[in-house]
């Protein structure tokens, strides 16, 4: 089943999508909320982010190549992403920082449907709700510090999430990609990550409570050539084989921070 999370005339609601209709439901799907007998379309819907966690995970150097990655190390490199980084499918991605450069990354995203503390594979796997097509937006920091600090990472609109989330999709051997109006700038597949879903989520649960809605991205593909900044006005896609795509346009902002 998909997912989503829309902006109705009254309030913001989680929906079941069906074709070009959502099914509105009665609240948080992982919960067992139900149809409530009220059906919209899909072009009459404006798409937030599937889901509204309490927080958002996003793991560094997770395929061959990224960042100098190449083996597995003994735990993964984490960082975090604020919660009002988050946006949805269609919605432009705005940066203030007209000094930094910035960048967009493909990533595929789990969503918890259960909560999970120090918790065995097997449990890991069974808190898994479902997944969505992330975009970890970066900037450079200033002075070249660190880009996984939170500057970099926790901007307004620096993760679009979307358009839904998949509670059937397998990852397996599934291609992702990135594009930046048009032209392939990350490409991969799910298969080579060095931590897979089920790792990952093992190991946050040893020292951080994952919760129902929690969202974890599970890093990058490499890049297929230098690294390319966007531009006002750029439109970058994120795909994944069998999940979907999500395509956010860059709009430079005209404050500077």
């Amino acid at each position: 089943m998909k997912y989503v999370r829309v902006l109705t005339e009254d309030a913001e609601a989680y929906g079941l999508l069906a074709g070009h209709s959502i099914n509105l439901l009665s609240g948080e799907p992982w919960k067992g909320a139900t149809e409530i007998g009220i059906t919209i379309s899909t072009r009459d819907a404006k798409l937030l982010a599937p889901c509204n966690p309490n927080k958002v995970i996003g793991v560094a150097a997770n395929y061959p190549g990224v960042s100098g990655s190449s083996k597995k190390d003994e735990e993964p490199l984490i960082f975090a992403k604020s919660i009002n980084s988050l946006c949805g499918h269609d919605n432009p991605i705005t940066s203030r920082f007209l000094e930094l450069s910035v960048w967009g990354e493909p990533e595929l995203a789990i969503v918890l449907g259960k909560t999970l503390t120090n918790a065995s594979e097997n449990e890991s796997l069974d808190a898994i709700f479902g997944y969505s097509v992330a975009n970890d937006v970066t900037c450079m920091n200033w002075g070249s510090r660190d880009h996984h600090l939170a500057r970099s990472k926790c901007a307004d609109s620096f993760c679009p999430l979307g358009p839904y989330i998949d509670t059937q999709f397998d990852p397996g051997e599934k291609r992702i990609s990135g594009y930046q109006n048009g032209r392939l700038i990350r490409d991969g597949f799910l298969n080579m990550r060095i931590f897979n879903e089920v790792e990952l989520l093992t190991w946050l649960s040893k020292w951080i409570t994952l919760e129902p809605g929690d969202v974890v991205l599970t890093g990058a593909p490499a890049r297929t050539g230098e690294r390319t900044f966007l531009q006002d006005g750029d439109l970058y896609r994120c795909e994944i084989e069998g999940l979907g795509s999500l395509q956010n346009r860059f709009a430079q902002g005209a404050v500077n921070v």
